[in-house]
């Protein structure tokens, strides 16, 4: 049986893990050696479990039999502020620019989503979006927002069939932190208004 529920703060660790089994690149690249002594996964964790749209908050968790299977991370895009870090985080997330400007005022933009490869293709990935089209319509949001790298064809293809399009594209250069670069793609999804009669 399958379930998605919002996370808790009791969650960070599984959203950090579920993370950095399936899209490390992004966490990897800001966390590495930040803290000295401290793994990305222990400091991934603890961001989570704060408050903040980068947290648990904002999160969701996908259960199958018990078992945390999946994670989705989205929020109102207008929700994000700009960062009040110094140093070297800042300077990390300086690289990462180009895909905060890309994203819409107006969106309900998914950061991240993941589901466990023993799990894949099981209707994980489409009932978390489902829940952020939920989400996002009480939140009054235009769109639905997510990036997703341009040589990953099973996945727009799967984005595709759920009505996500093409709005945008940015390059990311190499960097000699980066363990991927290249180009991603800005794809939405409208929000309709439902009429209730």
């Amino acid at each position: 049986m399958n379930l998605v529920r919002p996370a808790r703060q009791a969650d960070a660790p599984a959203l950090a893990a579920i993370e950095l089994l399936t899209a490390p690149e992004f966490a990897t690249f800001l966390l590495e050696g930040l803290f000295e002594g401290q793994s990305v996964g222990a400091t991934l964790a603890a961001i989570y479990a704060r408050e903040g749209v980068d947290s648990f908050e904002w999160s969701w968790i996908a259960e199958m039999d018990g078992e945390t299977v999946g994670a989705m991370g989205a929020y109102p895009v207008s929700l994000v502020k700009p960062s009040t870090d110094t140093g070297e985080a800042s300077k990390r997330l300086a690289y990462y620019d180009p895909i905060r400007k890309a994203m819409p005022a107006d969106a309900f933009h998914i950061g991240r989503i993941g589901v466990l490869e023993p799990y894949r293709r099981q209707g994980i990935a489409r009932a978390l979006i489902d829940e952020a089209h939920t989400i996002a319509g009480k939140h009054g949001e235009q769109r639905i927002t997510l990036f997703v790298w341009e040589d990953n064809q099973a996945a727009r293809a799967f984005y595709q069939t759920l009505g996500f399009v093409e709005r945008d594209r940015i390059t990311l250069p190499p960097h000699p932190r980066a363990t991927r670069h290249g180009t991603m793609i800005l794809l939405e999804k409208p929000l309709t208004l439902r009429v209730i009669t």
